[in-house]
């Protein structure tokens, strides 16, 4: 069993932070604002061009944050942006670069008029990826061939929207995942308890651990473009209303309080935090910081 399973399978919640690769090569920004959590989180879960934005290859900063602050890492992988064959070989340079965990999503859609000469590859779906991960892991490559010598031991993983109108149908998909050989399911954003208890319910007896998405909300601009603009995030809008008028420094107030209630309620029964970087890892890491204060005084 992987060190990052272990955790989530015992003892206190994990806490991870999500952020995304930098837009350009220039690295040295982004490492040394994640260098303050070392110690401090147990992974970083790197995005995979999300909204379809062009950012530097996440495998490429896995192995730079591996290799310089030595923090674990969980990696999305879309499969939108690349074929069947270079999934494969970039999961197989994920496991030689020693990265820990892996997630398999569909991928962003492509807005009209974004990337006009670009197209969705699709070779598989987040079904048929977990399943490649699986065969990886066995040392299938799927080319007929003997299988791999050493074999890959990638901790797989999904994510899933407890916030979906149609609860059911989020269910039937979470079924789905689990039955391809995900392990863990990272959620998007939870705001309240109760819908939180109710996803947990579900997930737990389909065997999976449940990485809970924490979103912090920077100022009232972000909350209003997350209502209006966030199709996954419909269900909430009210959330985001408590925002409005408010300046920036008593948004990141209201927003650090709401998040470390809404964690300490749900920590006995989550296998982990995905603290979430809307709009800049600023406030995500000073969340993930005062939880880890928090954390550390429960110890004592």
């Amino acid at each position: 069993m992987s060190k990052l399973l272990e955790q989530l399978a015992s003892g206190p919640p994990s806490l991870w932070i999500e952020v995304s690769p930098p837009r350009g090569i220039n690295m040295e920004s982004l490492m040394g604002r994640l260098a303050v959590l070392r110690d401090k989180v147990d992974a970083i879960n790197l995005t995979d061009n999300a909204m379809a934005r062009v950012k530097l290859s996440g495998l490429v900063f896995a192995i730079m944050i591996k290799q310089r602050l030595g923090i674990p890492v969980a990696l999305n992988f879309s499969c939108r942006d690349r074929n069947l064959l270079a999934l494969k070989a970039d999961l197989l340079g994920a496991a030689a670069a020693g990265v820990e965990a892996v997630v398999a999503l569909t991928g962003d859609k492509l807005e009209a008029g974004s990337h006009a000469e670009a197209r969705g590859v699709h070779d598989v779906d987040a079904f048929g990826l977990l399943r490649v991960i699986g065969e990886l892991n066995r040392g299938d490559t799927g080319e007929g061939k003997r299988p791999l010598k050493t074999l890959p031991t990638l901790m797989v993983g999904a994510v899933a929207n407890p916030n979906r109108r149609n609860f059911e149908r989020e269910l039937e998909l979470l079924v789905r995942k689990a039955a391809s050989g995900a392990r863990f399911v990272i959620t998007q954003p939870v705001f309240d308890v109760e819908r939180a208890h109710r996803f947990l319910d579900r997930a737990r007896d389909l065997g999976l651990h449940v990485v809970l998405g924490i979103l912090p909300v920077k100022r009232a601009e972000m909350a209003d473009y997350l209502k209006q603009q966030v199709r996954d995030l419909s269900e909430v809008g009210e959330h985001f209303d408590r925002y409005a008028g408010l300046s920036e420094a008593q948004s990141r107030r209201l927003s650090i309080q709401h998040s470390l209630e809404l964690m300490n309620a749900l920590a006995s029964r989550v296998a982990g935090f995905n603290i979430m970087s809307g709009g800049g890892p600023s406030l995500a890491i000073e969340l993930a910081l005062e939880f880890d204060r928090g954390r550390a005084g429960q110890k004592v």
